[in-house]
């Protein structure tokens, strides 16, 4: 198991919990940048990500200057302790998976209680723990240029989304651009690459003897064809027809780029724009065997770990379909020049 502390950092003080001791600790901001910590031996530290950012202004969500983040990088490195970047939209939902493994209640939003669920979300999913992001200190406006890309890329295919959607992306209606026209032409080829299960997934019915599209998909009528412009969105600009290119580098993107960028999945990234809000909130939900729900008030409300783990996992399997869905749309789309 992982051996670790977790912090959240006040104006002043840092609130620092234990897990192997249970034992929870104020400390000043100047002994934290010094590492002065009690207990602390070879532990990793988590603090939330938002809160190990530098001081921009009058923020009050960063305590420290660009200077000061280095300074505790440096001794960091010096006693070999990692320093972890927990996401904060994150906190949230740990508190509810800890209320519902150590309380009754709904654990309230304070210091004390949000470091010590975030420790025991880490400790009872420990892939969680492994996919935090190392803490590397930036000044503000070096992370913003770094990622200025992104929020580019996004927007391009939000606009493109919200143009597509305002049309009823095709379906019933005269509209059609690149994407639609793609779909109307290869997506029977697409639905002969992808495994049944993808397929299924996916939405691609084919008839009875497996030789074409149902007729809503073929006639190009079905509510389906929907998510299925999205992902393939994401790969053709509806206005061109050749690939979608990253603005940074002027090249298709891959897997990777796409699931932070395009479908937003990562917990760093909880606001991604409408084609990660449609698969994340609709698709992924609605196309889960698991209809039981992280909101404590609903009436599928999880009501122990094992509820949570489901969860998990059911969206693990719906991001591994999106993923073979998509890699195989774009090796059509890009390798094999099918356009």
């Amino acid at each position: 198991m992982n051996k670790f502390i977790t912090c959240d950092i006040g104006k002043k003080e840092t609130y620092v919990f234990i897990p192997e001791t249970n034992n929870h600790y104020v400390i000043s901001n100047e002994d934290f940048i010094q590492l002065n910590v009690p207990e602390l031996n070879g532990h990793d530290i988590i603090i939330e990500d938002a809160h190990i950012r530098a001081q921009e202004d009058d923020s009050l969500a960063q305590s420290w200057t660009i200077d000061q983040l280095i300074e505790l990088r440096s001794t960091a490195d010096s006693m070999g302790i990692k320093i972890l970047c927990f996401p904060q939209k994150v906190t949230p939902k740990a508190r509810k998976i800890a209320s519902i493994g150590l309380r009754e209640n709904l654990l309230e939003k304070t210091d004390k209680n949000d470091i010590e669920a975030i420790a025991f979300y880490l400790q009872e999913f420990p892939e969680a723990y492994n996919a935090l992001k190392v803490f590397y200190p930036i000044k503000y406006q070096t992370f913003e240029k770094k990622v200025s890309h992104i929020y580019t890329d996004r927007n391009a295919l939000t606009e493109d989304s919200n143009s597509a959607r305002n049309q009823q992306y095709g379906i019933k209606t005269d509209y059609s651009d690149a994407v639609i026209e793609w779909i109307k032409k290869y997506l029977f080829k697409l639905a002969g690459e992808l495994d049944s299960d993808t397929r299924e997934w996916a939405g691609i019915e084919l008839n009875k003897n497996n030789s074409a599209l149902k007729d809503g998909l073929k006639n190009y009528t079905s509510s389906k064809l929907k998510f299925i412009y999205g992902v393939i969105n994401t790969i053709i600009d509806p206005n061109t027809g050749e690939p979608r290119l990253r603005s940074d580098i002027n090249k298709p993107p891959h897997w990777k780029y796409a699931k932070k960028v395009y479908f937003g999945l990562t917990p760093y990234h909880m606001h991604a724009g409408v084609t990660a809000s449609n698969y994340k909130y609709h698709k992924r939900k609605a196309g889960s065997s698991c209809k039981k729900s992280m909101s404590l008030e609903s009436k599928n409300s999880v009501k122990n770990l094992d509820d949570v783990r489901e969860i998990r996992e059911a969206m693990k399997e719906s991001d591994r379909y999106l993923r073979d869905f998509w890699r195989t749309a774009r090796k059509m789309i890009v390798e094999d020049g099918l356009r």
